[in-house]
């Protein structure tokens, strides 16, 4: 119960009008991140604070995300893959209640109130690609059916640079995402070395947003070299225009706990592609 008037109070505290709220307590210091309510992005108060947090604090960040994270709005399947993936756990739906606690916390605001999507510094070159030229090397591939697509997804993950200490380089992951009359929407590299959010999945769709603000249109199909984690299948299910309609294929498949039994499985969206 105190523990339950302490996250209302500090919401309290925080809340601020048209924004909701996200926020983790760590050592006396509440790291916060809101999210305009209005907003509709691959993203959230949540993801804010999850993505935010890994790329101020890079190692340290995995400390922090042990504690409990705090939310005023509901969960997504977005929000509740990437908790999964790169913290621990969540309550939601927290309601902002003046407890009159004196908590003496000092707070520390994750980005800014208005932005939509966090600000990382931490995306690799490959990422930072313009799409026209990422277009022009798929196209030149002659890419015709889904199988020759995942194998130009294959092709653009080698871009990915990678060492002799596996864990301090980027995975060689590429996702591209392809609308129904072939025309590359958006493509994603993996750069999570230092910023575990930053998978090629979601490094692909927060583009899309970013160059147009829409979803991924009924039709569109998804292509990834590897099956997509619980937290990279939240958000292509969640930045859908029909999620029924997806269609997701990948090459390689990952065992993991993180990557079974994901939205896309429990629905059927996804499917491996054997050479």
């Amino acid at each position: 119960m105190l523990e339950e008037k302490r996250a209302e109070h500090i919401a309290f505290l925080l809340a601020e009008p048209g924004s909701e709220t996200a926020f983790v307590e760590h050592k006396g210091v509440v790291y916060f991140a809101r999210f305009p309510k209005e907003a509709v992005a691959p993203s959230s108060a949540v993801v804010k604070l999850l993505q935010g947090l890994f790329d101020l604090h890079i190692d340290h960040s995995f400390f922090i995300l042990r504690q409990r994270i705090y939310t005023t709005a509901l969960l997504s399947e977005m929000c509740r893959g990437m908790i999964k993936v790169v913290a621990k756990r969540a309550s939601e739906s927290i309601l902002p209640i003046n407890h009159s606690l004196e908590l003496g916390f000092a707070f520390q605001e994750i980005g800014d109130s208005q932005d939509v999507l966090a600000k990382v510094t931490h995306l690799n070159e490959e990422n930072r690609a313009d799409l026209k030229d990422v277009r022009t090397w798929l196209l030149a591939q002659q890419p015709q059916n889904d199988f020759q697509y995942l194998q130009a997804a294959q092709g653009l993950s080698s871009r990915v640079p990678r060492g002799e200490i596996l864990h301090d380089y980027d995975r060689n992951i590429a996702a591209i995402l392809v609308d129904c009359d072939g025309e590359i929407l958006s493509f994603g590299l993996n750069s999570n070395s230092k910023n575990k959010t930053l998978h090629a999945e979601v490094n692909l769709l927060q583009r899309l947003y970013k160059n147009g603000g829409h979803r991924i249109p009924e039709g569109a199909v998804l292509y990834s070299t590897h099956k997509p984690c619980k937290m990279c299948a939240g958000m292509i299910h969640d930045w859908s225009e029909n999620p029924q309609a997806l269609q997701v294929f990948y090459a390689i498949e990952e065992t993991g706990a993180l990557s079974r039994q994901t939205v896309l499985d429990r629905l059927a969206l996804n499917r491996r592609l054997e050479s």
